[in-house]
């Protein structure tokens, strides 16, 4: 980028930074708030007020574009494949029938419902593995524009924050242990923070059982971005030797979560890097929801929050059929 771009670009990059850093710093107060989604909310009600600014427009375009593949290559330091080999197979068996459920779902229903093929696929991904993350890493994967990538984390979070209320008052009615509670939490709730709230309702075993689950299905994310081009109907399929360089930051997020889970000496740092990621993510969403027109995701919202709904439960009778007929 040349200079005289650059410049251009630095007014609404500045005022993309200073919200991001806002919202995340918002998002500190509660855990259930994850700030991603803290950041493309404050970024959508900012846009609202601000209106169209052709001269800050290209600022927060540019801050979506850079930081999203930068986060994608930190966060892998929440990955921690060294810890895959204690999760059960009845469990794994669980995620990938969700995954499974969930898109197969979503492809029948997405024009039943006339929700863009994108929308429904980031909807689909958010539900099914980890929430505003999986979408952020999905949203370059299946080209959307910032308005599905909007659409589908309002969605997500909508489903999630009424299953952290309703699961306590479930658990209670059915008696379930704590580790299928966790299990509960894990493998139907969109976002880390969510999984935490409802998690903690039980004590700290519980969060500790429901987090490691999560993570796993964190890491289905790397086999999933893999295959969303070709599900978006794009010709390009895979990380490498793809045209989007984007998607090519999968490779490094990859080897960052491998480095971080096996070599001791780094596993020290992961706490440190850990918020950085954060911080670059919720930057990242905030300037995309800085181009997105609110009054134009509250005219098309509903039918996405019908599919995200009928996702939703599919996922949780997923659950209750493996409760049920399996043991759980």
């Amino acid at each position: 980028m040349t200079i005289r771009k650059i410049r251009y670009v630095i007014p609404g990059a500045v005022v993309a930074v200073l919200i991001g850093y806002a919202a995340f710093y918002i998002a500190g107060f509660n855990k259930a708030l994850d700030p991603l989604v803290a950041g493309i909310v404050l970024g959508i009600i900012a846009r609202f007020f601000i209106g169209k600014r052709d001269f800050l427009d290209k600022g927060f375009a540019f801050i979506a574009k850079v930081l999203i593949p930068i986060g994608i290559v930190i966060y892998g330091v929440n990955l921690k494949f060294h810890q895959l080999n204690v999760i059960p197979l009845t469990t794994w068996l669980q995620i990938i029938i969700g995954v499974i459920i969930i898109f197969g779902l979503n492809y029948l229903l997405c024009s039943k419902l006339s929700v863009s093929t994108k929308t429904g696929l980031l909807i689909s991904t958010g539900t099914a593995i980890c929430g505003a993350s999986a979408i952020a890493f999905a949203t370059p994967a299946v080209e959307a524009e910032s308005e599905h990538t909007g659409t589908s984390l309002l969605v997500i979070t909508v489903w999630g924050l009424v299953g952290v209320i309703s699961y306590p008052l479930l658990q209670k009615y059915i008696g379930m242990s704590v580790d299928n509670y966790a299990l509960l939490c894990a493998t139907t709730l969109p976002q880390t923070g969510l999984v935490k709230t409802a998690a903690a309702q039980y004590g700290s075993d519980c969060v500790q059982t429901a987090m490691t689950i999560k993570m796993a299905r964190t890491c289905m994310i790397i086999v999933l971005v893999c295959l969303l081009p070709r599900l978006a109907g794009l010709r390009k399929s895979g990380c490498i030797g793809t045209k989007s360089h984007s998607q090519c930051f999968l490779l490094g997020f990859i080897l960052v979560g491998l480095a971080f889970s096996f070599i001791p000496q780094l596993r020290p740092y992961a706490k440190d890097v850990k918020p950085f990621a954060a911080i670059l993510w919720t930057m990242a969403m905030t300037g995309l929801g800085l181009t997105v027109d609110l009054r134009t995701i509250a005219h098309k919202i509903v039918k996405p929050l019908l599919l995200g709904l009928l996702l939703w439960l599919a996922v949780v009778i997923n659950f209750f059929t493996g409760y049920y007929g399996m043991g759980y």
